[in-house]
């Protein structure tokens, strides 16, 4: 079993997160990677750039927490890979959860336009903002993981699209808690070699 503390913190919410003070550094990675995806995701969305980002961290002060991340964003990240720690991941989460909040109109209106694709048994590539949507996602994801990795256009765009409904989700209250442990039961999981290809945390 994973072992558990709380660490004073800067931001209030970051006490909120249980932090695991027993993760091998493969799993803040795997963690890490996971959090990239969401922030792809609502970068895509929004079209935020790093000093938007930074302004956000700044304002959630926990820019001293994650300055080494932002250095390196969204630029790939296994060529300028900054240290993971689980005081970055806890407050990755946080301006995270801080953003799909923020836009939470944004993202329930494209996940309306999805809905009405399917509806009409249309391609979500038929809506003009999925289409921006989904386009900068796999920009994003190919700059970010690099552009060796095999997943497909047709992968890719289900992952944007899922990552709406995921994002939607941990825009209520408690969404920062509802990702944290997420991300904690998948560590769990992998820590005790229970982890499937289909397992993801932000499902």
């Amino acid at each position: 079993m994973l072992s558990i503390r709380m660490m004073p913190a800067s931001n209030p919410k970051l006490d909120e997160l249980l932090i695991v003070s027993q993760l091998a550094p493969s799993h803040l990675n795997e963690i890490a990677k996971e959090l990239d995806l969401v922030a792809i995701a609502l970068a895509a969305l929004t079209q935020l750039d790093r000093a938007a980002l930074r302004q956000v961290a700044t304002d959630l002060e926990l820019d001293a927490l994650v300055s080494g991340w932002l250095e390196n964003w969204p630029s790939n990240r296994d060529t300028h890979r900054s240290h993971v720690d689980v005081q970055l991941l806890r407050a990755l989460v946080i301006i995270l959860h801080h953003l799909a909040k923020e836009h939470h109109s944004l993202l329930r209106r494209n996940i309306s336009y999805w809905q009405k694709t399917n509806q009409y048994h249309q391609l979500p590539l038929q809506s003009p903002s999925l289409a921006d949507y989904i386009g900068n996602f796999i920009t994003m994801y190919q700059m970010r993981f690099g552009t060796d990795r095999r997943e497909s256009f047709e992968a890719l765009t289900e992952t944007a699209l899922n990552l709406l409904i995921n994002l939607l989700f941990y825009s209520s209250p408690n969404g920062h808690q509802r990702l944290w442990n997420a991300l904690l039961q998948r560590a769990e999981r992998s820590a005790r070699g229970e982890a499937s290809p289909t397992d993801n945390p932000t499902t």
